[in-house]
């Protein structure tokens, strides 16, 4: 368990770590810088290498910029916001951007319809995305070509309009890193704290879960608390169960019955002291003391305990649970009875034995195991 506590605060300083330089360099960064003495760029993160001469070889003049980022970029901005900023952050007038195999376009010298439309038909091309960038440059430069020729200019009107859009995307990839860094800065260290609370307390919540929650009564006979108080360690050992295994769930059940039973006990012996019923309270005292004895023998690390976590080193695993638990249970409901009895001033009734169950727990090491009576019959005198 240290050793997971100090994986986890590992990783949240990690997180944090990796959290900063993700917000530090973007891939907006990395495109503006790449252009700035180059008019093509590739991210190192773009698994096929481009053919830089082909694609530059759609555009004589030299006029289209291209950037080719990994489909991750998404992540950052859309392609159309990233072809915006980067034209607006270097000297190139017109961009076009591959972000996977998504294309966008962007242009000072054409309407936005005129140059996203060469990248639209590109993503349409067959082949990679290296013939796709060379359709989408020669596309480009040929829509500056017949612009050139036909005198076109981006009027005022549309010029505001494409300012406003270099605004928005530019508001846009600041919120998107605004969230980034809050993500790696706040989420992650508060999701890997929370895990490492759930699981201190799953771990150390659990020990102390263990411990039973009522002593024996002072009323109760030495010999049968001594009896009582090996049960409380047994709930402890139930409780702690900890094999992924089916075994989970009747151990929880057993420990919650051990506790009715000690709770019982003790409520049946402080019952008959405050009511001054000495001889009820000499032949109880007997009885439970012996059948207690044989609660703790049977539900021992030995047997029962055994039988739940190991089951396949015994032979008839669940009759021999299943002998145990409905034993025990009707113990456990004979104590009740016990109680009802004290209140009602009847003498105390013993219909509870058992004899069988002890006797094939001792009698499994032998090979003699048989099947026990109903805990229901005791032996006639």
């Amino acid at each position: 368990m240290r050793r997971l506590a100090l994986a986890l605060l590992a990783a949240t300083a990690l997180a944090v770590s990796v959290g900063a330089p993700a917000q530090a360099v973007t891939y907006l960064d990395e495109a503006v810088q790449g252009l700035a003495d180059s008019q093509i760029w590739q991210s190192q993160e773009v698994p096929d290498r481009i053919d830089f001469e082909k694609v530059l070889g759609a555009d004589p003049l030299g006029r289209v910029a291209v950037a080719v980022l990994p489909g991750t970029a998404k992540l950052e901005a859309s392609p159309s916001d990233f072809a915006v900023d980067i034209r607006e952050k270097t000297d190139w007038t017109t961009v076009l951007v591959a972000a996977g195999v998504d294309l966008s376009a962007d242009s000072l010298e054409l309407r936005q319809a005129a140059a996203q439309e060469p990248a639209n038909k590109a993503e349409d091309v067959a082949g990679d995305l290296e013939d796709k960038l060379v359709a989408a440059v020669a596309g480009l430069a040929e829509a500056l070509d017949q612009a050139e020729d036909q005198g076109e200019v981006v009027d005022g009107e549309d010029w505001t309009a494409s300012a406003d859009d270099v605004g928005a995307g530019a508001g846009r990839t600041v919120v998107r890193v605004v969230l980034w860094t809050l993500f790696f800065v706040v989420v992650v260290p508060l999701t890997l704290i929370g895990l490492l609370i759930f699981f201190l307390v799953r771990r150390f919540g659990g020990r102390g879960a263990g411990k039973a929650p009522l002593k024996p009564s002072k009323a109760t006979p030495g010999d049968v608390a001594d009896q009582l108080e090996q049960l409380r360690a047994l709930r402890v050992r139930y409780l702690n169960v900890r094999t992924p295994t089916p075994a989970m769930a009747p151990a929880k059940a057993m420990a919650q019955m051990i506790t009715r039973i000690v709770t019982d006990t003790s409520e049946l012996f402080r019952r008959l002291e405050r009511r001054g019923a000495g001889d009820q309270k000499a032949v109880a005292r007997v009885e439970y003391h012996d059948q207690v004895a044989k609660v703790v023998e049977v539900l021992g690390e030995d047997y029962y305990l055994d039988i739940l976590t190991r089951p396949d080193l015994w032979d008839d695993p669940a009759g021999r649970a299943r002998a145990v638990e409905a034993a025990v249970a009707a113990f456990s409901e004979q104590i009740v009875n016990n109680i009802k009895q004290v209140n009602a001033a009847q003498d105390l009734r013993f219909q509870v034995s058992l004899d069988a169950l002890a006797r094939a727990k001792r009698d499994q090491a032998a090979g003699l195991y048989d099947a026990p009576d109903s805990p229901h019959e005791r032996p006639k005198p």
